[in-house]
C-alpha cells in the first residue's frame, strides 16, 4: 500500500514538472521586468520612457527567445537543453547586478531617451530572451501524442501566463518590500539555477 501510494504520487509530481517549469521561468521574466525599473531608478529615473523601454525590450526579448527555442527544441529535444538553458537565465540574471551600475556609467553621456532604451536592452534583453526559450523546449519534450496538441499547448501557455501574472503580484506586493530589489534579482537567478539542477533527475513524461 505505501509502495502503491509513493508510486502514484511520483507520477502525479512528475506529470506536473512540465507545468511547474513553464510557470516558475515566467514568474522569475515578469519578477525581473517590474523590479527593472527599481534598479534603474538612480540613474535613469522612473518615468513613462522608462517603462517603455523595460516593456519592450522584455517583449522583444521573449519573441526572440521563442523562436530560438521553437530552433532548439526540434534540434536538441532533450532536458540536457533545458536545464542549460535554465542555468544559462540565472547566470544572465544574475549579471545584471554586478553590470547596472558600469553599464549605466559607460551611456552617461548619450540623450536621455536613447541612454534608457540602450541601458535597459543591454541589461535585460539577453535574460528575457534566454527565459523566452524555456516554453516551446518544455512544449516539444511535453507533447508526445499530435492529437493532443491544442490540449497540451494551451494548459503549457496558460501556466505559462499563471505563472506571469503571479510574477507581478509577488513582486509589488511581497518581494520588493520584504527583501529589496538586489535581493530579489539574486532570487530569481538562484531560483533558476536551483530548476536546472533539480529538473533532470524528475522529469518523466
Amino acid at each position: 500500500m505505501g509502495q502503491l501510494s509513493t508510486s502514484t504520487w511520483q507520477r502525479t509530481a512528475v506529470s506536473f514538472k512540465p507545468y511547474l517549469i513553464v510557470f516558475v521561468a515566467s514568474a522569475c521574466g515578469l519578477v525581473l521586468e517590474i523590479v527593472a525599473a527599481r534598479l534603474l531608478a538612480p540613474k535613469i529615473g522612473v518615468s513613462l520612457y522608462t517603462w517603455t523601454s523595460i516593456i519592450g525590450v522584455v517583449l522583444a526579448g521573449i519573441s526572440v527567445g521563442s523562436y530560438v527555442g521553437g530552433v532548439l527544441a526540434d534540434r536538441f529535444p532533450n532536458p540536457t537543453t533545458l536545464g542549460i538553458i535554465l542555468l544559462s537565465a540565472g547566470a544572465a540574471c544574475l549579471s545584471v547586478l554586478p553590470l547596472a551600475g558600469p553599464v549605466a556609467d559607460a551611456f552617461e553621456p548619450v540623450p536621455i531617451i536613447a541612454r534608457i532604451v540602450f541601458l535597459t536592452a543591454t541589461l535585460f534583453f539577453l535574460p528575457s530572451a534566454i527565459l523566452g526559450m524555456v516554453t516551446p523546449l518544455v512544449v516539444k519534450l511535453t507533447l508526445r501524442d499530435l492529437g493532443r496538441t491544442g490540449n497540451v499547448v494551451g494548459k503549457i501557455y496558460a501556466v505559462s501566463t499563471a505563472g506571469a501574472i503571479f510574477g507581478v503580484f509577488i513582486t509589488g506586493f511581497v518581494l520588493v518590500q520584504l527583501i529589496g530589489t538586489r535581493q530579489t534579482i539574486f532570487l530569481v537567478a538562484l531560483v533558476l539555477v536551483a530548476m536546472s539542477v533539480a529538473f533532470g533527475s524528475l522529469w518523466r513524461v
